[in-house]
């Protein structure tokens, strides 16, 4: 990874790399974020880190000409070209995550696509788009198809700013319908017997914080011991770390905010997992001891981590959760990120208010925490249903 920083100018933060070309000579490339100073550092700290993490010393050349290509975009090239170089453009303003989620949709379905029909950015219209959602509305879900809506649409409404054409054809092509989203959980009696399968291995504590806290996969593996107050008995969920492909190979990337605003908070430690805590913390004392020199000292700040401390990856959470429910024939069939479901099923059956659940959960509003759950309100109407009829009987 190259070395880089922050500049400012002109009241703009700009990334400044430093890096050796082919020749051994010290070279500095200038990058925009087209970020103000105000209130902005977080974010343009993460574009610096992504640019690190991505400039190819060898690809300059090739960057160059890109750029050169870029600015020369015309409604003459083919649809799936403008796409392209229309996400590099992007690319400084987006997180790097979100980027990789519009590289994959791109280079391996939406450009495919219209550059084998030749369709250019001038014979594009609203009739094509809509071919297209046909086309892969036989191989995958329309909720799929509203992503790759959403890419199109956003790179059309640059189009428009561009003069390149009249209007947003997305717009104007039909959108497929969002399907509901239905929760599966798991009821207590379920989430005890999956405590027993996983008590002692490595995946326990991740198994825990979802079903105790309701922690998505990133949360969990995004605490760090600085957000454990032993003294105050409280934990905060306020950083994060996600994992993606770039060109075939994997990153994990930290940032210390939450999926939403809302996604930060502070809960109260309870007990057992405190206790899990304060035995992992004695063993990681113990794991730098045995493995001295080999031992990965760069991520000491986190909790959750391999005995070598190494980080451990969201993706490592998923893949051994699916292995323990398909090795136990006492499971059901479903997700790891069900046990955050379970976490809030247990709680509205248990009186909890909705608007307690969603602090709890870090929902953005309200209303996803109703949606996500509204098929549980069954339990609170056949109370209703019972007191209704017995006041009535009386």
């Amino acid at each position: 990874m190259v070395a880089g920083r922050l500049q400012v100018k002109k009241d703009y933060y700009y990334i400044v790399l430093s890096y050796k070309n082919n020749h051994g000579k010290r070279k500095e490339k200038w990058f925009r974020t087209g970020l103000k100073i105000k209130n902005n550092k977080r974010k343009a700290e993460e574009m610096l880190l992504h640019y690190r993490l991505n400039f190819n010393v060898n690809m300059e050349c090739l960057n160059n000409a890109e750029r050169v290509h870029h600015a020369e975009k015309n409604v003459n090239m083919l649809f799936g070209d403008y796409l392209l170089c229309w996400l590099e453009e992007r690319k400084s303003m987006i997180e790097l995550t979100t980027y990789v989620g519009y590289k994959n949709n791109l280079i391996g379905v939406i450009v495919p696509y219209f550059n084998e029909r030749k369709v250019t950015v001038a014979s594009l219209n609203a009739r094509i788009i809509d071919e297209f959602y046909q086309t892969q509305l036989k191989r995958v879900s329309p909720n799929t198809v509203i992503r790759y809506h959403a890419n199109i649409r956003k790179a059309l409404a640059d189009a428009v700013k561009d003069d390149l054409i009249s209007c947003n054809y997305a717009d104007k092509a039909h959108r497929p319908k969002l399907q509901p989203y239905i929760a599966d959980y798991l009821c207590r009696d379920e989430l005890l017997e999956l405590f027993k399968a996983v008590k002692g291995k490595k995946i326990e504590f991740a198994v825990l914080m979802a079903a105790y806290y309701g922690l998505r996969r990133e949360e969990i593996v995004g605490l760090k011991w600085s957000c454990i107050n032993f003294k105050n008995k409280t934990i905060t969920i306020k950083h994060t770390v996600v994992q993606c492909m770039l060109d075939g190979k994997f990153q994990v990337v930290g940032r210390d905010r939450g999926k939403t605003q809302k996604s930060i908070r502070t809960l109260p430690l309870i007990q057992s997992i405190e206790k899990m805590l304060l035995l992992m913390r004695a063993n990681q004392e113990g794991d730098k001891e045995f493995f001295g020199e080999d031992y990965y000292t760069e991520y000491d700040e986190y909790v959750y981590k391999d005995p070598n401390g190494k980080i451990v990856k969201p993706s490592y959470i998923s893949q051994n959760f699916a292995r323990i429910i398909k090795n136990n024939p006492k499971f059901r069939k479903i997700r790891f990120h069900d046990l955050r479901h379970s976490c809030a099923t247990l709680l509205r059956r248990e009186g909890v208010p909705m608007e307690d659940i969603q602090k709890w959960l870090g929902h953005s509003d309200i209303t996803t925490t109703e949606r996500l759950y509204a098929h549980f309100e069954d339990l609170i109407h056949l109370k209703t249903a019972q007191r209704i009829e017995n006041a009535l009987e009386k």
